[in-house]
């Protein structure tokens, strides 16, 4: 039988392998419904809307009862979300489920971080939240060009989406059986319990090393959003075709992929700070040439090199987080990055949409590449006073 963390894996491959995809259909669909760039930002806004206020409170919730609760409800409550974006009318009905998305997304991404320190000691959290976000990453490398397949130009120019949404709301279903099959409570948090109080968000955040930690996330995960949501655009300019659009996005999930995989072997090399300050130095260049580049190869190349570093980084800040966080208040830290993550996720969309308007959508990634400048400063500066991970 396959242990409870293969099953855990599956899952995760099925549901957060899709959203990116789901969001590349979602922008599409904004422009079929007559949007433009400013539209896009504004419903790739509402994906974080909900979210951002709830994380910290799902957080709490695995705490104190474990992950599995959530994780299952948060699987249903995605496909009911894409079965609505595939039939939403409108800009307004779509905005609406991809709120309702948003929430289901966050509930699948708090429960499978709650297994991951469930199922394993502390640690092998990090090596754990690597084999995590490894299995996002398999997922986005078939679920992204799968979705290129699917999309096809229909009468007038527009992008046809209803079934390719509906074929992913159909993956995201397949989920609950294995989420389904997974203990209630695997691992408590040994000698620990939840506190009786939550400990405030304002207290959390204030602990030496998780500002930045929060900070250098947020601006990996919004910047993945922005790729995601603007390559679409950009390439609708550029002449790019849907596939090759969907495929430039999964080179950046597949290099992750690969960087994910390798991490193991990257830490035990050159540790976890070098990684942290290698992903900024790395990523804002790579940010700016997305912002003034159409050039399929160039775009490509770029795309790559961000995937490597942001693939490394992301287990590492969500180790830094937990290693900064009081014990009893791990999931409830992961969800303080997450509340983070989500917040960003609104503003920099937002902001993305005026600077496309004013300046076109390759603004938007030079809007990207200077938060990610500003990662490296702040991580600098904390891991200078070891507050590192």
């Amino acid at each position: 039988m396959v242990p409870p963390l293969g099953r855990l894996f599956v899952a995760v491959v099925l549901v957060n392998g899709v959203f990116d995809a789901i969001r590349v259909a979602v922008s599409y669909r904004v422009l079929a419904l007559g949007g433009d760039a400013t539209s896009v930002g504004l419903v790739a806004a509402t994906f974080a809307v909900v979210p951002m206020f709830l994380a910290l409170r799902f957080g709490r919730l695995v705490d104190r009862r474990g992950s599995k609760g959530i994780f299952v409800v948060g699987i249903a409550t995605a496909a009911v979300a894409v079965a609505g974006a595939a039939a939403s009318p409108s800009l307004l009905l779509l905005a609406a489920a991809n709120t309702v998305l948003g929430l289901g997304q966050i509930m699948t991404l708090i429960g499978a971080q709650g297994f991951v320190m469930e199922l394993l000691e502390r640690d092998r959290h990090v090596n754990g939240f690597a084999m995590f976000t490894l299995a996002v990453s398999v997922g986005q490398s078939v679920g992204t060009p799968a979705m290129g397949l699917l999309l096809r130009a229909g009468p007038g120019g527009a992008v046809e989406t209803a079934m390719p949404l509906l074929v992913t709301a159909a993956v995201i279903a397949a989920a609950l059986p294995f989420a389904l099959s997974l203990p209630r409570r695997a691992r408590p948090e040994a000698g620990t319990a939840a506190p009786d109080r939550p400990t405030p968000m304002t207290t959390l955040l204030a602990r030496p090393g998780m500002a930045p930690a929060v900070f250098a996330s947020l601006v990996v995960v919004s910047g993945i959003d922005l790729i995601t949501a603007y390559l679409p655009v950009v390439g609708e300019n550029a002449g790019l075709t849907p596939l090759v659009v969907t495929l430039l996005v999964a080179t950046r999930s597949v290099l992750s992929m690969v960087a994910r995989a390798a991490t193991p072997w990257v830490l035990r090399r050159w540790g976890q700070r070098a990684v942290l300050l290698a992903a900024p130095a790395v990523a804002t260049p790579a940010l700016i040439v997305l912002g003034v580049s159409g050039h399929v190869l160039v775009l490509g190349a770029a795309l790559a090199a961000i995937g490597l570093v942001w693939g490394l980084n992301q287990p590492v800040t969500m180790n830094w987080v937990t290693a900064a966080a009081p014990s009893g208040n791990r999931a409830a830290a992961l969800s303080l990055r997450i509340t983070g993550n989500r917040a960003a996720q609104v503003a920099m969309p937002l902001a993305a949409g005026v600077v496309a308007g004013a300046a076109g959508p390759g603004g938007v990634f030079l809007l990207s590449g200077a938060a990610s400048a500003a990662t490296a400063l702040s991580t600098v500066v904390s891991l200078r006073r070891g507050h590192g991970p």
